[in-house]
């Protein structure tokens, strides 16, 4: 018997796709009721705009609320990082290099990887409440960019943005693992950044008022 899915591929639909119950079953094979159960579980608070008459389509990210969200995990990621390696043992390191050689088989890695990754390489950390923080802002984040923002580099490649990270967690360089999680994550925020300063000069030039830098 089919299991219901508890959401859709995030790497499937970006904004403003309509989900549709007939897209759904034709590209995903998911019976009705597995529709509708999807349907009620969208992948993330505020993913799912809901509309007249049943309707649904995938929401707009706002960059605003993305950029802060990376904000803070840059203020509490590196230290969960840092004090999940430093706790490492042979079956940390096992499971962190399995998470990234997971995402070596295609180029831009599928979302639940991607996550499973980060989520691995916090798994050792000492502090129950960091490491729920942590986890939580990642995966927040994680689903904001792979459900509404599509703009990436044709040579971007998840492993390889991620296999310094892995490689330092690997061999329990704590200290020297939190430095490369924070360049990664100031690169994600300027990128953010950017992308809010071409939306706002892109706005500016169909309405044709100008806006200050």
């Amino acid at each position: 018997m089919m299991q219901p899915p508890t959401s859709w591929p995030a790497s499937s639909i970006s904004p403003p796709d309509a989900i549709s119950r007939c897209s759904q079953v034709a590209r995903w094979s998911k019976c009705s009721f597995a529709n509708r159960r999807a349907r009620s579980s969208p992948p993330s608070e505020g993913f799912v705009e809901l509309q007249s008459h049943g309707k649904a389509r995938v929401a707009q990210v706002d960059l605003q609320e993305a950029s802060e969200i990376y904000e803070l995990r840059l203020m509490i990621e590196p230290a969960a990082l840092e004090r999940s390696v430093r706790n490492a043992d042979d079956a940390y390191r096992l499971r962190v290099e399995a998470a990234w050689q997971a995402l070596t088989h295609q180029q831009v890695g599928a979302p639940s990887l991607h996550a499973n990754l980060h989520r691995t390489l916090l798994s050792n950390c000492d502090s129950a409440w960091v490491l729920k923080f942590a986890t939580q802002l990642a995966d927040r984040s994680g689903l904001m960019i792979s459900v509404g923002i599509r703009a990436r580099s044709t040579t971007y490649n998840t492993a390889e943005a991620h296999r310094t990270l892995k490689d330092l967690a690997v061999v329990g360089q704590a200290a020297a693992a939190a430095d490369e999680l924070r360049r990664h994550l100031v690169g994600s925020i300027s990128f953010l950044h950017r992308l809010g300063t071409q939306q706002v000069e892109a706005a500016s030039s169909e309405d044709g008022v100008q806006r200050p830098a």
